[in-house]
């Protein structure tokens, strides 16, 4: 493979491909790289700051598209159930057993509220929904209720409520064209369900329009709650992003099967890119410096360490979160260079191969970690516990600022952590750690 490194700085390469070339070294610095395609390609040591990535406006105005489609389209299934839940409770229903019917259906709703609003989108909660809608279904189809009416509008609605969701994600929770849409979908829903309860005599046109459009209240905040949720990466949403992410990356950046070892995309803006694993090969992410890089979350992750929110997190702003652990997490890889990391427990944590040149680590918790081939050069490490962890002779301890360790994390028998040098009024000597 021939290298063809050269300055792109602050050009437009919007769709263009570069698949499988050696651009070792290139400058992508203030580039828009929208809809580019490095699948495959060596970009080891590349500089990608500032650049932007992502997909083409064509592709926005698809995804634009296809939100309002699917808000006409939840817009219509609620509406729909909105004016059936209604007509059960029309005046020529209330004397008979059909009222219950209508009951039912109402509690059903409120079991998809209760399952979303506490559960997520998870296999939890529509499980929590499924054996809701059974248990409360056969219950008031005794009392003369239509269990298959009841399942039937729940599926609807908990439909409703994903779809609206996905389309308000799509547009960013708050767009526009999926309100428009949702509006639109509603309206027509509303509309035709009423007219065709008035010419069926089950019920008034008004009072079938008055209950499409309470339904349609309610899934719309419920809605726009779980796509908000969904983008601020809450983790019980975190397959309603998955999704959503990954609609939103179809004809963007393609990094798949890429070799980006030590490429660097400060303050680059990354979102609807894709870094999965190719076909052919996996995708070298080792240490990438990622600082201050934005909308990493709305890319596509893959299994890389940057698919942990945490980890991504700490890469990104090179600071460590509030509970100061990292504990077991992996972060093979990962660059870390220069950043203050005092006191950071990293017990049984996967550091293989990263990089902290220069990283503040005092009394930090190396306890069973796994530091083949990691980069300490420099770096800080006076008061670190080392019980157990891994090394050989790739760990680099070149310039490290050491004066005293501990064997063990926790006191032993005779109270004390062993500490290295064991006098507690000495220290190592210069280069004795090394």
């Amino acid at each position: 493979m021939t290298s063809t490194a050269k300055n792109f700085a602050g050009q437009n390469l919007r769709g263009m491909s570069f698949k499988g070339q050696d651009l070792s070294g290139a400058d992508f610095s203030d580039t828009d790289l929208r809809g580019a395609n490095f699948t495959g390609a060596t970009l080891i040591g590349a500089n990608f700051s500032k650049a932007e990535t992502g997909v083409q406006k064509r592709w926005v105005a698809f995804q634009l598209v296809i939100s309002f489609f699917l808000s006409e389209l939840a817009g219509i299934l609620v509406a729909y159930t909105g004016v059936w839940v209604t007509i059960f409770f029309a005046p020529r229903y209330i004397p008979s057993s059909r009222i219950a019917t209508g009951i039912v259906m109402i509690i059903t709703l409120m079991i998809i509220i209760f399952a979303i609003v506490q559960q997520g989108f998870t296999v939890k909660a529509f499980g929590t929904m499924t054996w809701a809608f059974a248990l409360v279904a056969f219950a008031f189809a005794l009392s003369g209720a239509d269990p298959l009416v009841v399942l039937f509008a729940g599926a609807v609605v908990a439909l409703a409520v994903v779809v609206f969701s996905v389309a308000l994600a799509l547009s960013e929770a708050g767009s526009f064209v999926a309100w428009l849409g949702s509006f639109l979908g509603v309206l027509q829903g509303a509309l035709v369900g009423a007219v065709a309860v008035s010419w069926s005599g089950a019920g008034s046109f008004d009072f079938a329009l008055v209950g499409a459009g309470v339904g349609a209240v309610v899934t719309v905040l419920l809605s726009a709650y779980t796509a908000g949720r969904a983008l601020k990466g809450d983790p019980k949403f975190d397959e309603l992003l998955k999704f959503i992410v990954g609609f939103a990356s179809i004809g963007g950046t393609s990094f798949c099967g890429a070799d980006l070892t030590k490429a660097n995309f400060t303050k680059a803006y990354l979102k609807s890119s894709d870094f999965r694993n190719s076909r052919k090969q996996s995708t070298n992410l080792t240490r990438i410096i990622w600082n201050q890089a934005k909308e990493l979350d709305r890319s596509r992750l893959g299994t890389s360490i940057l698919a942990n929110p945490e980890v991504r997190e700490l890469l990104v702003t090179g600071k460590p979160n509030q509970t100061q652990s990292y504990e077991g997490l992996n972060l093979r890889g990962a660059n870390l260079d220069g950043a203050y990391l005092k006191e950071v427990n990293f017990k049984r944590a996967i550091l293989s191969e990263a990089s902290f040149r220069s990283a503040n680590l005092e009394s930090v918790n190396l306890t069973e970690t796994q530091t083949i081939g990691t980069d300490f050069t420099g770096a800080q490490m006076t008061g670190v516990c080392l019980e157990g962890w891994s090394y050989d002779h790739t760990t680099k301890l070149d310039g490290v600022d050491c004066r005293f360790v501990f064997d063990l994390e926790h006191p032993n028998a005779k109270g004390d952590r062993e500490r290295r040098p064991h006098d507690p009024d000495k220290d190592f000597d210069q280069g004795e750690f090394n």
